[in-house]
């Protein structure tokens, strides 16, 4: 059998969220029933999200946050006041070993900043990296 995966995911980021965000979940247990999300964000709104696509119960847990990052705040402002936020906490689940891997669809910027902020470096590297898939004739690039 394969290993469960902790995935815990600002729920709260970026537009049409947390629609696309259960969607995309919906999608990812097609494939793999094995992964396990750890929802961040507004719990009333992730409920009725949840019922609409039937979300099997016992691939996800939610963590009511107060507050989320908008896409038009900087970085800096988002790290400042984001303390309550999805994002961070999603990212300090991760920080705190509750999670294997962190994915949000919201503020790139304040996704680094405060990452940088509660999350180490490999030793040798100093800044973090950006990555994106996009089509290829076959398949995708990264």
């Amino acid at each position: 059998m394969d290993k469960k995966v902790n995935i815990a995911i600002d729920a709260m980021g970026g537009d049409n969220s947390p629609e696309k965000i259960i969607d995309g979940i919906r999608i990812s247990l097609k494939n793999n029933k094995n992964n396990y999300f750890i929802l961040f964000g507004n719990e009333e709104l992730l409920k009725k999200e949840i019922n609409k696509n039937k979300l099997p119960i016992e691939n996800y847990e939610i963590i009511n946050t107060k507050d989320k990052i908008l896409d038009k705040e900087s970085p800096f402002t988002a790290a400042k006041k984001g303390k309550e936020s999805s994002m961070w906490k999603a990212i300090e689940s991760l920080k705190n070993k509750k999670a294997d891997i962190c994915l949000s669809a919201g503020n790139t910027g304040a996704l680094l900043v405060i990452s940088r902020l509660l999350l180490s470096t490999i030793e040798g590297i100093s800044k973090p990296a950006l990555a994106a898939l996009w089509p290829n004739e076959k398949s995708m690039n990264v």
